[in-house]
C-alpha cells in the first residue's frame, strides 16, 4: 500500500487542495511564526490526525485494575494513531517536520472518545533535507532556542499509565469525622501512576534515539471505586530532543530539560 493510499480520504482531500492551490497556511501566532523563521523553517500548512476510539470495558464483573489498564491502553493507542496520521499527512505535503502540535481528547458519548493531533507542517530552508520527519509540541520560538543551543526536536513523546488499588481504611479516612488526615490509598495511586507515566515517557525518548526530553504537560485523573478503592490515569507529554553539537547548555529559563543520563 502506498503512502497516498494510507491517508484517510478526508486527509487526502486536504493534501490535494494544498497541491492545487499552492497556498501556505499555518496555526502559528506571530511570535511562533517569527520563531520558526529564526530556526530556519517555513510553514507549509496545517496538518491533522484523528481517530475515534470506543472504550470497551471488560464488564461489570471485572475489577478496577483491569478497567483502568484498558483505559490507559486506549489513551496510549489513540494518541499514537492520531500522531501517526498527522505525520503521514505532513510527509504527503512535503514537510520536514511539524511544530506546535496540540493533542486533545473529546468525549463523544459515554463510550467513545476522539483523539486529535493538530499542528503546522514546516519545511527546512536548507539544501540538505532532514533524514526523517520530526514532530514536536513546542512552538517555533522554543524550537529556535533549542537549535541555537545545539539541540533538535526528534518527535512527540507520550507516557500513559493507569493504576487501581484497594484499601479498606478508605471509608474511614474520607469520613467527615476523620478530620484533616492523609488518604493513604489515593496517595499511593497518585505517586505510582505519575511515576509509571514518566518512566514510559523516558522509554519513548530512548526509542526515538533522543538524548533527552522536554516535558510540556502532565495530566492526572483519579476516581473512587466501590468506596474501598481508588483508580487513576496519568499522562506525560513532551518532545524527545537530540544534541547535534556540543556547546553551551540549553536556556533553562524558558525550557525544562529532562536529561536521560541523570537520576
Amino acid at each position: 500500500m502506498s503512502e497516498r493510499d494510507a491517508l484517510p480520504p478526508v486527509a487526502q482531500a486536504r493534501v490535494d487542495r494544498f497541491a492545487a492551490s499552492g497556498l501556505k497556511t499555518s496555526l502559528f501566532t506571530v511570535p511562533e511564526a517569527v520563531g520558526a523563521e529564526v530556526a530556519g523553517f517555513t510553514a507549509v500548512g496545517e496538518v491533522m490526525g484523528c481517530v475515534v476510539h470506543r472504550i470497551g470495558f471488560t464488564g461489570p464483573g471485572a475489577w478496577a485494575a483491569d478497567q483502568v489498564r484498558l483505559l490507559a491502553g486506549t489513551t496510549r493507542q489513540g494518541y499514537a494513531t492520531a500522531l501517526d496520521r498527522l505525520a503521514r499527512e505532513a510527509r504527503a505535503v512535503g514537510a520536514d517536520g511539524v511544530l506546535g502540535i496540540r493533542l486533545t481528547i473529546t468525549p463523544i458519548d459515554d463510550v467513545m472518545q476522539e483523539f486529535v493531533a493538530l499542528g503546522t507542517a514546516v519545511r527546512a530552508e536548507t539544501r540538505q533535507r532532514p533524514g526523517r520527519l520530526f514532530t514536536t509540541d513546542l512552538p517555533g520560538q522554543d524550537v529556535g532556542k533549542l537549535m541555537q543551543a545545539g539541540w533538535v526536536p526528534a518527535r512527540v513523546a507520550i507516557g500513559v499509565a493507569g493504576r487501581a488499588m484497594a484499601d479498606y481504611n478508605l471509608p474511614y479516612q474520607v469520613n467527615p469525622l476523620a478530620g484533616n488526615t492523609e488518604v493513604d490509598v489515593v496517595t499511593r495511586v497518585v505517586n505510582e501512576v505519575r511515576g509509571a507515566a514518566r518512566a514510559e515517557f523516558a522509554r519513548a525518548i530512548r526509542e526515538s534515539g533522543g538524548d533527552g526530553g522536554i516535558i510540556s504537560g502532565m495530566t492526572l485523573r483519579t476516581w473512587p471505586v466501590q468506596e474501598v478503592a481508588a483508580a487513576g490515569v496519568a499522562t506525560v507529554t513532551g518532545t524527545a530532543i537530540a544534541r547535534f553539537h556540543t556547546g553551551r547548555a540549553a536556556p533553562t529559563g524558558a525550557l525544562k530539560i529532562l536529561p536521560l543520563n541523570r537520576s
